[in-house]
């Protein structure tokens, strides 16, 4: 059972990651079954992979990061990188085509990257607990989960037209970078 502290800093952390996981779902909707179930596993692995590892080395070394002079511009490339995806997702639901949109392996490990960058910085009030790996993991899960759900709740509006649902995907990703530039600028 995890503590509560551990469960809320989860959910909490978790959110962007499962946002954005749906908005991957969108573009996942024409794959096969099969490559939907992996594309997914992987996609909430990676999510929680990098969630836990940011919550660790946010306990370890996460100080001189978010609190040097330069710790806001780290929030400020977080959310570039979320309006460089929305802008890439809108493009492709402007185009005349209708060719599926499948990420690769790098862009998924950027995106998991840039959703967990503020669990490097919550990561510092955990640098006093002992077994501060032990949380880490453990908000590692719940960002799992968190996602799996973000993910396959995508595929409940699979009714919606594709070009439609590209563009929600894309103002997610504004939205997600829109909201870092407001609360840093």
């Amino acid at each position: 059972m995890f503590p509560l502290e551990t469960t809320l800093l989860g959910l909490a952390l978790a959110v962007d990651a499962a946002v954005a996981s749906f908005a991957v779902g969108i573009l996942n909707l024409d794959l096969s079954v099969a490559h939907k179930w992996r594309r997914g596993f992987l996609i909430c692995l990676l999510f929680g992979f990098f969630q836990s590892l940011m919550i660790w080395l946010g306990s370890h070394a996460g100080y001189y990061l978010s609190f040097s002079n330069y710790g806001y511009l780290f929030q400020l490339i977080v959310g570039g990188i979320f309006i460089v995806l929305g802008i890439k997702v809108l493009q492709e639901s402007l185009d005349g085509d209708n060719e599926p949109v499948v990420w690769g392996f790098f862009p998924l490990v950027v995106m998991a990257i840039a959703t967990s960058i503020d669990a490097l910085a919550s990561g510092i009030s955990l640098g006093s607990l002992p077994q501060t790996h032990i949380t880490a993991l453990e908000i590692g899960l719940i960002t799992f989960v968190m996602c799996s759900l973000g993910y396959g709740a995508a595929f409940f509006l699979k009714s919606l037209p594709g070009n439609w649902l590209l563009r929600f995907a894309a103002g997610i990703f504004f939205f997600l970078g829109g909201g870092i530039f407001y609360n840093y600028l």
